[in-house]
């Protein structure tokens, strides 16, 4: 996974103000009204909070004790139990008040937050289903699951839990230390004398504490990616008795994941009591030195009370902030992982303002086409050059990896040429919307993908209008209506998922209806028939020539069998095109191709000497 985030500084400064919308490559801009909304009411509590402490000191300098009201408070009752009275009451109010406006602002950013990580995963997802084939072999689907899945429930934990408590708390901070200043500049500077230990305490262990959950969640990534895998590939694993290695290679990988979230956890069971010895010696200075200023009459006992209680509320941020260290830490280092992927752009490139594909007569062209995968040592397609005739049935022949499958990934751009150009109807691929290239072209791979949804839904699948009536036509016309209607429930039979509830003919009878369905102009078959027995390749083979009528039809096989009907066929060694011609002029040539079909079918990789340009 290319490192494209850039690394940030780990101040305490620049993580509090990282914590916004962008820091966690969301978009604020559909809530902007509901984040204004609670920021504005965290506002009005940050402002009830300031005045919270003020009834408790009038009650000690003014009920309790003798000192003279304020002259703006003379129109209080000058009995002191009616003081106390109105007093209480007041205390009473606020409080109702702290918890109205809590609720309001909870649910107001919580609410923005739970939108605003919908939104971002949806836009993770939808960038996901944009990236190349290239991107998709490169990056394993476990550990992108683990992104789309793990990494946002972290920043979710944030957003919703850690955030409004910061951005309520910044707020009551500033209005304190303001009144504090305005109260006493000296006592001031007393009581925030320690803010720069807590500053370096909590910009150490929050950087440590990030670091550790970011090798935690890459550690649980690999170990998603590797589950999958063994899952998928069970029949195997099963059948040569690996169960107890795939178990021990997994046991190893959550252990290293243990292992990192241990030592976050150290790092917080840290850093919480840090937080707390140096509140506590914060108080205590507090206290010493509040008490000496009230002996000497320089502080009232009220005043006193007013520091202790915005102490508490200077602090009680950092408090909170070291008991969340480790969802903050694990919602940054996702945040980290996260807008990687979004910030990688392995889409096939598009030009700005595309042709008009229409309705193609189905011409295709490779022109001096070269591809090459990146683990392979020679190029799967070496300079090719390859015709396709409008309205043609055009098979590939040739043995495994001589480029036939590649050559196929091609036309609908799942892959582009590192050099060379494939064109329909004359024009460049690339000059084509990649929607509308796709939209023109209906696959039949070897392995037929399907979802887990019923029969009909998977032949209607990618149709604008997904229609039981119209699928049931589609396979009547591709000739597999009676395959498929002779399943348990019919067409309404659910396929499971990868359509493990079928067996492979069955499946591929979907695949076929599928692609009669789409009606295009161009088919493409990648091994439609491997593997299935001769009644089953029979009616698929049958499918097949009723697919081809008016299109443009590609078939990739190893089979001679299965080709013997097209108009032309071309056989491929190395990425190369060996022979061309129809069944007749090849046999008749007597080369690559009659060897092959002599040997019936069975394909070897041809010796230099024997390759035709």
């Amino acid at each position: 996974m290319p490192q494209t985030v850039e690394k940030r500084r780990s101040s305490l400064g620049a993580k509090l103000t990282a914590l916004t919308p962008s820091r966690f490559g969301m978009d604020a801009s559909p809530v902007r009204g509901t984040l204004a909304a609670g920021v504005g009411v965290s506002a009005l509590r940050a402002a009830v909070q300031w005045g919270a402490p003020w009834p408790l000191k009038l009650i000690f300098d003014n009920v309790l004790g003798s000192h003279p009201l304020p002259h703006l408070l003379s129109w209080l009752p000058s009995s002191r139990t009616g003081r106390l009275d109105l007093l209480a009451g007041a205390m009473v109010v606020i409080a109702l008040l702290l918890a109205v406006f809590a609720y309001a602002t909870n649910a107001l950013l919580a609410n923005a937050g739970q939108k605003m990580v919908f939104d971002l995963r949806c836009r993770l997802f939808n960038h996901l289903e944009r990236q190349s084939m290239e991107f998709h072999a490169a990056n394993s689907v476990g550990d992108l699951l683990s992104r789309l899945g793990g990494d946002i429930q972290a920043i979710q934990g944030v957003v919703v839990n850690v955030v409004p408590i910061l951005v309520e708390n910044g707020l009551t901070i500033l209005g304190m230390v303001v009144i504090m200043l305005f109260v006493d500049w000296h006592y001031t500077i007393i009581i925030l004398s320690l803010l720069p230990i807590m500053y370096l305490t909590v910009r150490h262990y929050l950087g440590a504490i990030k670091k550790s959950q970011r090798q935690a969640r890459d550690i649980e990534g690999r170990a998603t990616s590797f589950a999958q895998e063994v899952l998928i590939s069970l029949p195997v694993v099963q059948a040569f008795g690996a169960e107890a290695r795939e178990g021990r290679r997994y046991a190893n990988l959550a252990d290293e994941g243990l292992e990192a979230n241990k030592r976050s956890v150290l790092l917080q069971s840290r850093f919480t009591p840090l937080v707390t010895a140096t509140m506590a010696v914060s108080t205590a200075g507090v206290v010493y030195f509040g008490a000496r200023a009230v002996i000497s009459g320089s502080l009232t006992p009220g005043d006193l009370l007013v520091f202790s209680a915005y102490l508490r509320g200077i602090y009680t941020p950092v408090r909170q902030l070291a008991k969340m260290a480790g969802m903050l830490g694990r919602g940054q280092a996702s945040a980290d992982r996260v807008k990687e992927v979004l910030a990688t752009c392995a889409e096939p490139p598009q030009i700005s303002r595309p042709r008009q594909l229409g309705w193609p007569k189905g011409e295709i062209r490779f022109e001096g086409v070269t591809y090459a995968y990146a683990a392979a040592s020679t190029p799967s397609l070496d300079d090719l050059d390859l015709e396709i005739r409008a309205g043609s049935s055009h098979a590939l022949v040739g043995a495994t990896g001589s480029g036939k499958s590649t050559l196929v990934k091609m036309i609908p751009r799942f892959v582009d040429p590192h050099r060379g150009r494939i064109t329909i109807d004359g024009v460049d691929l690339r000059n084509f919307s990649l929607a509308e290239l796709r939209s023109r072209i209906a696959l039949v791979p070897q392995e037929p993908s399907l979802m887990g949804e019923t029969v009909w839904e998977n032949i209607a699948y990618g149709l604008q209008t997904r229609s039981r009536l119209g699928a049931i036509e589609a396979a009547k016309r591709a000739g597999v209506h009676e395959v498929l209607s002779s399943l348990r429930d019919g067409y309404d039979t659910v396929v499971g998922e990868r359509g493990g509830a079928l067996s492979g003919g069955q499946r591929q009878c979907v695949a076929f209806a599928r692609a009669m369905a789409r009606n295009a102009p161009i088919i493409l078959l990648d091994e439609p028939a491997a593997g299935l027995d001769a009644e089953t390749e029979a009616v698929l083979l049958e499918a097949l020539r009723r697919l081809a009528e008016g299109r443009t039809m590609l078939h990739v096989t190893h089979h001679i069998s299965t080709v013997a009907d097209a108009d032309r066929i071309t056989l491929l060694s190395q990425g190369r095109v060996v022979e061309e011609g129809s069944h007749r002029e090849l046999l008749a040539a007597g080369r690559a191709y009659r060897a092959l079909h002599e040997s019936r079918g069975h394909l070897t990789v041809l010796r230099p000497t024997e390759q035709v340009s």
